[in-house]
């Protein structure tokens, strides 16, 4: 029955003489029923919720038919926080009227609130059966006039939805709402969240920034999109903007998320340093802001400021491992291997101690250490901390490959091949893994094992860079000059040209003895960037390393190094084009700084031999030539320098 009905009769049931005393309750039990159920109204919101309970419970005593009367008791049960009482109670309206909309609305509040946390959920229930539930009941009343002007439970039914992995139902939704209530920003919050889920980046970024302009808080996670989307500028301007708007002044963070999103904008350096040195007048040891300093002064070229910055943590603790990563990635900018040596040991001798609770960045530490290792031919411990750096972060793949590669530096080509094939045993999918593999393959000897690793690696995954790539430097390397090109040709079709495929092309051409095309490809990457440095080197050496335009040679050369100083491999190729040059003296300085600081390269080790014996310095030019044959190997000629070395040694008699 429903209460209009019961209202009719209690009306026509009431007689002059029951108007006139009012004490007395209505004769007829549907009427009666009415008046309880009024009272139950007035008690509970009189602050009585045992007497409303009471009444109501005489109200279903004098209608058991009611699916009204069980709502209405549902309702209460919800209300007093007995969440299964009105469960089950609604539960048996629905029993009496499968449409009663009150039950509906009851059961989809309280099986959201077990759903989103505002309740825990009774024994045996999940909380993805609660979500389910609660859909299911707001549904079912979704053409009710009770959600057309309710814009809380659409909001609810839309933000259940999303949690439910049903982004595609859940917009619509809240697109309604947001529609409905302009002036709110949580629905728009929530359309936001709906379209990330749907892949509509550029519809959630325009419902997030409708959320920011109703509601400047929500500034900051705007600025945190533009920043997932690589957007600096707009983040910077975001972050900014909330900055300035903040109720009570900027937290630290924001201010924080404003330098980095600066530090990633095209001349935001300056502004990024202000900030930063702004919070640090108030927090001299802010390791964040330290940190980020040092990311700062490395990326505006200046070293000595950022190894400042970073030693400045290092100052206040000297067990920082962030303040030693700062330290490290500023020495390493400056090509200073032997110092990163130095300043990494005490993490190298008890790396789980020291890196306790932020193994990752201890990992990477490590990493920079080994890899520092490598440069100066110490293979041994090089391995010692790519191995330390596993056994901080047992899952990561990469250091897997580092320790691979450590072995193939040391001429360990069997260690490293039974290395790569176990881990790829492990987990096969790993370009990287398996390029290093066919690397080690060929190097043993089984070039044909090693190509068709690679071929059957590309036929699988012909949109993968890394193994098309991966095979055009194994052709290089056997000096199957045409087909590296051919597979460096597909390579810029399929993703596009960069430098790193174009100095590959050119590794390709002087392979095959092609060095026009090479000269020209390096020509071209000058004429796009007059500043690369990197193509300039790369021509000098071409030309110096052949006696071709010697002159030009040592100009290219001298102009990398203006613009990377410190560059070790830019050194060898001033000195090395100097020497070809006859210049013996001047081409020293720059080939022991090169060869000082890259130990284990051999071919600089090599040209640094070549210049010591030319000024007659014949006990050391044994020595850097010893170190050549140690070094990694790489491009030289073995029997050429044991043949120097036996000639120097008879002249030393």
């Amino acid at each position: 029955m429903i209460f209009a009905r019961v209202l009719l009769l209690a009306l026509a049931a009431a007689s002059p003489v029951l108007a006139q005393t009012a004490a007395a309750p209505p004769a007829s039990p549907l009427a009666q029923a009415f008046y309880e159920f009024l009272m139950a109204r007035r008690m509970d919101a009189g602050g009585d919720p045992a007497g409303a309970l009471a009444a109501l419970e005489r109200a279903r005593t004098l209608d058991p038919g009611s699916a009204e009367l069980a709502a209405e008791l549902a309702a209460f049960y919800a209300r007093q926080n007995k969440a299964e009482l009105a469960v089950s109670t609604a539960g048996q309206a629905l029993k009496l009227d499968a449409k009663n909309v009150e039950a509906h609305q009851v059961l989809a509040l309280v099986y959201s609130a077990w759903a989103e946390g505002g309740a825990p959920p009774p024994a045996g229930q999940t909380v993805a059966a609660a979500r389910l539930s609660a859909i299911e009941h707001l549904t079912a009343i979704q053409g009710s006039p009770l959600m057309a002007t309710d814009p809380n439970l659409q909001m609810t039914l839309g933000r259940l939805q999303l949690r439910a992995g049903r982004a595609d139902a859940a917009v619509p939704i809240l697109e309604r709402v947001a529609a409905q209530a302009p002036w709110a920003a949580e629905p728009l919050l929530l359309l936001y969240e709906a379209k990330i889920a749907a892949g509509k980046l550029d519809e959630a970024e325009e419902a997030l920034v409708a959320a920011a302009q109703i509601n400047p808080r929500h500034l900051a996670q705007l600025g945190q999109f533009y920043e997932r989307q690589g957007k600096w500028a707009d983040a910077a301007d975001v972050y900014g903007e909330a900055v300035k708007t903040a109720r009570g002044g900027a937290s630290r963070d924001l201010h924080m998320r404003l330098a980095g999103a600066l530090a990633n904008v095209d001349g935001g350096g300056a502004r990024a340093r202000a900030v930063l040195n702004e919070l640090l007048k108030t927090n001299a040891i802010d390791t964040r802001a330290l940190y980020l300093l040092s990311s700062v002064e490395r990326a505006e070229g200046d070293l000595a400021a950022a190894e400042a910055a970073a030693r400045r943590i290092l100052a206040t603790d000297p067990t920082s491992v962030t303040g030693l990563r700062a330290l490290v990635l500023a020495l390493f900018d400056r090509f200073d291997y032997k110092q990163v040596v130095e300043v990494v040991a005490p993490l190298a001798r008890e790396p789980a101690v020291r890196a306790k609770g932020r193994e990752a960045e201890g990992a990477a530490v490590l990493v920079q250490l080994g890899i520092a290792n490598q440069q100066l031919g110490d293979y041994d411990a090089a391995i010692a901390a790519f191995t330390s750096a596993r056994a901080l972060t047992p899952g990561d793949r990469e250091i897997e490959a580092y320790v691979i590669q450590a072995h193939l530096s040391a001429r360990r080509f069997d260690r490293a091949e039974a290395l790569a094939r176990e881990s790829l045993a492990r987990t096969p999918d790993q370009p990287r893994l398996v390029r290093l593999r066919a690397v080690a393959l060929a190097k043993i000897g089984k070039v044909a094992d090693a190509n068709k690793l690679l071929e059957d690696a590309v036929a699988a995954r012909p949109h993968s860079r890394d193994y098309v790539v991966g095979l055009a430097d194994l052709y290089t390397e056997q000096k199957r000059a045409d087909d590296a090109v051919r597979m460096l040709e597909q390579a810029r079709k399929t993703f596009g040209d960069d430098e790193t495929i174009a100095m590959r092309m050119v590794t390709a051409y002087e392979a095959g003895g092609r060095l026009a095309e090479a000269e020209k490809e390096l020509r071209r990457m000058m004429s796009d960037d007059p500043l690369n440095a990197t193509a300039m080197n790369s021509l000098g050496y071409l030309l110096a390393d052949r006696g071709l335009r010697l002159t030009e040679a040592v100009d290219l050369a001298q102009r990398a190094v203006k613009i990377e100083p410190d560059n070790p491999a830019y050194l060898d190729t001033l000195g090395w084009a100097l020497f070809k040059q006859g210049k013996v003296d001047e081409a020293d300085a720059p080939l022991a700084r090169a060869a000082g600081m890259l130990r284990g390269n051999s071919v600089i080790q090599d040209h640094h031999g070549d210049v010591l014996a030319r000024r007659g310095k014949s006990a050391e030019a044994i020595a850097a030539w010893e170190r050549a044959l140690a070094g990694d190997g790489d491009q030289i000629d073995r029997a050429a320098i044991e043949k120097k070395i036996k000639t120097a040694r008879a002249r030393q008699k």
